[in-house]
């Protein structure tokens, strides 16, 4: 007898191929039979009939593990049909953690815990790390990332130097200890502090040791506004010195000077793959990006870790120079603020001024009577950098450009979040909350971008063989019992700017290990799901 037969269904089964019609069977947590299963008897039997069986959806970008070993079962992806979260990315990451360090790292991580959290950080290496997530289970599976940032701040703090040779050893080690803990690979994000200060060949040096022990890199690009080819030339020829395979996250073109731009760099990334270098990227399907307001500041601001940042955010000379520096632009430097401009920066949480959430910064410093830039610097030091942000800077031709590409998959980019509790806080962006049932109902359904197949490729077949994950991702016997049921008639994203705390419509039912855990838009709190080890992978 089996565990789950699923009948009647409309299999989309992640491989890119077309649908079909089959019932599908399920027994200790792995597909067992796709055929015309009539006379087959299971302890759960559901008719699928004119709804889409799909395998879960993966988010091949994912920020949940910053709270994953505290709150387990945060429940915005599991709602949206996401079975697995690809996390660790833009090189900020929960480990590894040197005691030494561990205020740097509290400070660094604080504006993605909420307050309320009693956050015990009782690991050390990724392991660790990763057997907490075990113990306790979560409401996905997680397959994690080792965070370069994380990584240069466990050996050399916030400075902004080069490493020494011992230190760049001591990296090597860490970075090698968290591959042989089952990471995926590294992720570097090069506009925030510490990786910012970093160089093309520290990262080629450490992208060797990914190489070595068969991971990826993914990069959270130097530059995705007027240096954007630059900063995926540079990407390139990380992979290409270093053997490592690349993936850009939330791949764009920032700021109107430079829509357009992805012509160029997906060509880049095209003609580097016929050149032997492996290449990738994942995008989000919004118009706006999110991230910390601090990283509206100019690197040297960030110097030595936030505490020396909000005493430079609070001291006048140094708030004369920082408005100076963002009426300009500079080489090597991401200026957010001249990209999108103050009146399209949104503040989606402040602790200490909620009434400015769902307002721009122009908006607030208008209301204040105060100029933009000292309303902005006032957060920051209140806030003690903890402010959030989204920035309405990517043009919709260039969204569809990436979103159509054959290198694409798809990503949130989305914090932990969930309809209530302590990870209900502020406005967050809806990626969150929205992701998935977006793509497949207005680019797929309404606007026809993509059709139904391309777009669940996207969400499985392709995340998981990008980031070697070949237990999943795809409808075949032996797989993962990771399922999703879905009406394609219905199914949109609900979440907005305004309110993200709206579930999307059109969800029958999602399975991890062939157990249901959402029904009809209910999440059932169970927390089946388990660290990815790549070294346990089947």
């Amino acid at each position: 007898m089996f565990d789950l037969v699923i009948r009647n269904g409309k299999l989309v089964d992640g491989t890119g191929g077309p649908w079909f019609k089959a019932d599908l069977a399920c027994k200790d947590g792995v597909i067992t039979q796709i055929n015309n299963l009539a006379e087959a008897q299971a302890k759960n039997e559901v008719d699928a009939a004119g709804k889409v069986v799909a395998p879960g959806f993966i988010d091949a970008h994912s920020h949940t593990d910053f709270i994953a070993a505290v709150i387990n079962n945060s429940d915005s992806r599991i709602h949206q049909g996401v079975t697995t979260e690809i996390v660790g990315m833009c090189g900020r990451t929960p480990a590894p953690v040197a005691p030494d360090k561990l205020d740097h790292l509290k400070n660094h991580l604080a504006p993605f815990i909420p307050r309320q959290v009693e956050y015990n950080w009782h690991w050390q290496s990724t392991g660790d790390w990763l057997d907490i997530i075990d113990e306790q289970g979560h409401s996905t599976e997680l397959g994690i990332f080792a965070g370069h940032g994380t990584i240069r701040l466990a050996v050399m703090g916030f400075e902004s130097r080069t490493p020494t040779a011992s230190e760049m050893v001591r990296m090597k080690t860490l970075l090698k200890e968290a591959m042989d803990n089952g990471a995926l690979g590294m992720s570097s994000g090069l506009i925030y502090p510490p990786g910012i200060y970093t160089s093309k060949e520290e990262l080629v040096e450490l992208c060797k040791v990914t190489a070595a022990a068969n991971g990826i890199y993914t990069t959270h690009l130097r530059n995705e506004g007027n240096e954007l080819v630059e900063a995926v030339r540079e990407a390139i020829e990380i992979g290409r010195i270093s053997g490592c395979p690349v993936h850009i996250s939330h791949h764009k073109a920032s700021g109107k000077n430079n829509f357009g731009k992805v012509d160029t760099t997906l060509n880049l990334m095209e003609e580097a793959r016929s050149d032997g270098v492996d290449v990738t990227c994942d995008f989000y399907p919004y118009l706006a990006g999110s991230t910390l307001i601090s990283a509206l500041l100019p690197a040297w601001v960030h110097e030595g870790g936030v505490e020396q940042m909000i005493e430079r955010a609070s001291d006048s000379s140094s708030r004369k120079r920082i408005a100076n520096e963002l009426e300009k632009e500079a080489a090597g430097w991401e200026n957010l603020v001249k990209g999108a401009g103050w009146n399209h920066i949104l503040i989606c949480s402040s602790p200490s001024n909620p009434g400015f959430e769902g307002k721009t910064i122009g908006e607030c410093a208008r209301e204040e009577g105060i100029p933009a830039v000292e309303l902005m610097l006032d957060l920051i030091v209140r806030d003690e950098g903890q402010t959030t942000i989204a920035l309405f800077m990517i043009n919709e031709n260039d969204l569809k450009t990436v979103m159509t590409h054959r290198l694409s998959m798809i990503g949130s980019d989305g914090f932990g979040a969930a309809y209530t509790g302590e990870l209900a806080r502020g406005k967050p962006h809806p990626r969150a909350f929205g992701t998935f049932p977006r793509v497949l109902g207005k680019y797929v359904r309404e606007e026809g971008i993509l059709t139904l197949e391309e777009a669940v490729w996207k969400m499985t077949g392709f995340p998981a063989r990008r980031f070697g994950l070949f237990d999943r991702g795809v409808l075949r016997p032996g797989a993962k019992a990771d399922l999703i049921i879905f009406n394609s008639d219905l199914i949109i994203d609900q979440a907005d700017f305004k309110n993200p705390y709206q579930k999307p419509k059109g969800i029958d039912s999602v399975y991890i290990n062939s157990k249901l855990v959402v029904n009809k838009g209910i999440y059932s709190g169970d927390t089946f799901g388990k660290s990815i080890r790549k070294n346990k992978i089947n």
